[in-house]
């Protein structure tokens, strides 16, 4: 029955917030995505929690993926889920990755990070949880 149905692309917002200027690991994911079919807006550089909240309502975007480099993401990441939530936009799944600790995961995790990658994660990896999710989503929609 799925497969009858159009597919639209799995949308990704990808983001750096903060002072975090390094884009070598984004600009890899946001290739790996779009070669797998995904649509994939980035943000930029310098980004705000409330820019990508604004920028994800805007854009309609499915995901919203955090690089993070810069030892930020305690701070920004659960703003970032607060305003996704207080915006109705609780559906989108947020995404992190970077350098996280992993003594910083549980709070990001219980703070709305829907799933963590860390620097060094296989891209094939994110591709296939990005899938499974839409996959899984899609079902969901399904009357």
């Amino acid at each position: 029955m799925l497969d009858d149905l159009p597919q639209r692309p799995l949308r990704v917002l990808l983001a750096k917030l903060g002072m975090d200027t390094h884009t070598v690991g984004v600009t890899i994911i946001a290739h790996a995505l779009r070669e797998a079919g995904m649509e994939v807006i980035f943000t930029g550089l310098k980004q705000t929690p409330e820019m990508v909240c604004a920028a994800a309502i805007q854009e309609d975007v499915d995901v919203v993926g955090i690089s993070t480099l810069s030892a930020g993401h305690t701070r920004h990441l659960p703003k970032l889920a607060r305003l996704l939530r207080e915006a109705g936009a609780e559906d989108k799944l947020l995404l992190a990755g970077g350098v996280i600790p992993q003594e910083d995961q549980p709070m990001l995790l219980e703070a709305g990070v829907g799933k963590i990658f860390t620097m060094g994660a296989d891209t094939r990896d994110i591709v296939t949880y990005l899938k499974a999710w839409w996959a899984e989503r899609q079902a969901a929609e399904v009357p």
